[in-house]
């Protein structure tokens, strides 16, 4: 096991917040180890409408200059359960607030740098409500097959990490789980 000989802030925003450990490796040699502070899980929200369309977005990502293809979502805010946090994310993103939410499971966004979870849930029958959008998120709406958003995979068109992984989860019918933190 890793022992934590001490940790320094580098950086914090408040989006990213940046620290350094100074970490005892099981063979006793030390060596820093950069890693971001968790400022909270998030949610991926696989919408079915009754056709069983799957609705699918496409947004600007900065880092990459392009647009991808994402299921709406976003971090869990302060003491909001996950169900919660979806409903919050599809009204400021797709105008929909679903009446049924099923937890899929979930898998961690960067397990050599953080310990943030994305949890992922089915959302189904859906009323219109909004909220307003983030500043920087210009998201147009798609609802797409499973066999639509299969070519797209398999074009290479779809490359985020969270529609693959969450769809993966979807497919398997089951419920994923972690090792608890501590």
């Amino acid at each position: 096991m890793w022992r934590v000989l001490s940790t320094k802030l580098l950086f914090k925003h408040p989006r990213i917040t940046l620290v350094e450990d100074v970490v005892e490796l099981p063979n006793g040699d030390k060596t820093d180890y950069l890693r971001f502070e968790n400022q909270g899980d998030a949610v991926t929200v696989l919408c079915r409408d009754e056709g069983g369309r799957f609705l699918l977005q496409k947004e600007y990502s900065h880092p990459v200059k392009s647009i991808l293809w994402q299921f709406p979502g976003g971090k869990i805010e302060g003491d909001e359960d996950t169900k919660e946090a979806a409903n919050r994310e599809l009204q400021e993103e797709s105008h929909l607030k679903a009446e049924k939410i099923t937890i899929l499971g979930k898998y961690l966004l960067n397990n050599r740098r953080s310990d943030a979870v994305m949890h992922v849930v089915l959302a189904e029958d859906f009323v219109e409500a909004s909220l307003p959008p983030d500043a920087e998120e210009q998201i147009e709406s798609h609802w797409l097959t499973q066999a639509q958003i299969d070519d797209l995979i398999s074009a290479g068109e779809i490359q985020n990490v969270h529609v693959l992984a969450a769809l993966q989860l979807y497919k398997q019918g089951g419920v994923s789980t972690l090792p608890s933190r501590t």
